[in-house]
């Protein structure tokens, strides 16, 4: 068996990144680590170099958008994959937001655990 995926996970709902955790984890393939506090996104991802970031986009602080954008100016972490999450589009709505080109991609708070797994599947497997 393959080592695990390490996972860093911004979101400043406690509550939705303690159930992310459980159930990514519970996976037994995924390791995750997150913070509520989008301010230390940077530092923690930095720090922890995961396989994939997964990040919430409309937080208070750092917004989700500008904490990608950073990592990507940065030659640190520039490699690691983003996945954005938000809780202001359906699942249904997903599909139509994100088809830009160079866009990460987008999945809903709603959305299936199967799909946000295939989609961290999919992009930590590129």
């Amino acid at each position: 068996m393959g080592s695990q995926t390490t996972i860093v996970l911004i979101d400043d709902d406690q509550d939705a990144c303690e159930l992310l955790k459980m159930q990514l984890e519970g996976t037994g393939r995924m390791e995750v680590t997150y913070t509520t506090n989008s301010d230390d996104a940077l530092v923690i991802i930095e720090d922890k170099r995961p396989d994939i970031a997964i990040l919430d986009i409309n937080m208070p602080g750092t917004h989700g958008v500008k904490i990608a954008e950073s990592l990507a100016a940065n030659p640190v972490t520039a490699d690691i994959p983003v996945l954005y999450l938000s809780g202001m589009v359906t699942p249904g709505e997903v599909h139509d937001l994100a088809k830009g080109d160079g866009q990460p991609p987008l999945i809903s708070k709603g959305s299936p655990e199967e799909e946000l797994i295939g989609a961290i599947d999919k992009l930590t497997s590129a």
